[in-house]
């Protein structure tokens, strides 16, 4: 298991955030595509890798929140060369790791309901995922990295969706905050289908809120402790300031 740290939104460069890893004894950094910073670093690879090195870490990459791999072709393709550039820079700065939200998709709201456009259209929506993101992971494994799909909310279709990757051999990272927020529909998933994961986004939740500094909120971070351990996962603390990040390194490492 190897345990990091989201780039965070009060520093301004990848820097700041690699001397707080350093400083917490973490062993990567989560670089992160919304984040112009992190686009702007990673134009200079061999930069990054030095700074990386000097330091003892590491690093893997959050790809943009809003991308949808089963959305309209002229739109994926865009995502795929976004994902073509950052993966051939990431590969000179040896970053390790590839995440990729799985989105929900277009939702209709009917009477207060929601609806969702892929679960209506789902026999075309499965095809589109699976062969965008095969693409997506021939992509990565050019680069010599790992590309894991995360869950944000897991309506039915997403649970189908998420049986149907895992019969394709894809990797995953579970997000425990996440899936607290919606009512676990993940561990639904999980009763009948092995995944095992290779990333896991840690953070605390109430069932209404996330991202809290762990022991804030009501999971049970141990379980998900012993779960990474046993997988060799990579772990990020993915919290949102440094004051809940050091809450959170000391009360994981305690645990």
């Amino acid at each position: 298991m190897k345990v990091g740290m989201p780039v965070l939104y009060e520093y301004n460069s990848v820097l700041e955030n690699i001397e707080l890893a350093k400083a917490l004894g973490l062993d990567f950094i989560e670089l992160n595509l919304n984040f112009s910073y992190c686009r702007q670093q990673l134009e200079n690879p061999e930069e990054l890798n030095h700074l990386l090195i000097t330091n003892h870490l590491e690093a893997t990459l959050h790809f943009y929140d809003e991308a949808d791999f089963a959305s309209y072709p002229e739109v994926v393709d865009a995502y795929m060369l976004l994902l073509e550039k950052y993966a051939t820079l990431g590969a000179k700065a040896k970053i390790k790791l590839i995440n990729i939200h799985i989105n929900e998709g277009p939702i209709v709201t009917i009477s207060g309901q929601k609806n969702y456009i892929y679960e209506k259209e789902y026999t075309t929506y499965i095809e589109n995922i699976k062969q965008r993101l095969h693409q997506a992971r021939e992509i990565c494994e050019r680069n010599h990295m790992d590309l894991v799909l995360e869950n944000v909310y897991v309506p039915h279709h997403i649970q189908k969706t998420y049986v149907e990757l895992w019969k394709e051999g894809f990797d995953f990272n579970y997000d425990i905050g996440h899936d607290n927020n919606d009512g676990d529909r993940l561990q639904k998933v999980l009763q009948t289908t092995p995944i095992k994961f290779k990333e896991y986004h840690i953070h605390d939740g109430n069932r209404k809120t996330c991202h809290l500094a762990l022991g804030e909120g009501t999971i049970d971070i141990s379980k998900f402790k012993r779960e990474a351990e046993k997988n060799k996962a990579y772990v990020v603390l993915e919290v949102k300031s440094s004051e809940d990040l050091r809450k959170s390194v000391k009360y994981f490492n305690n645990l």
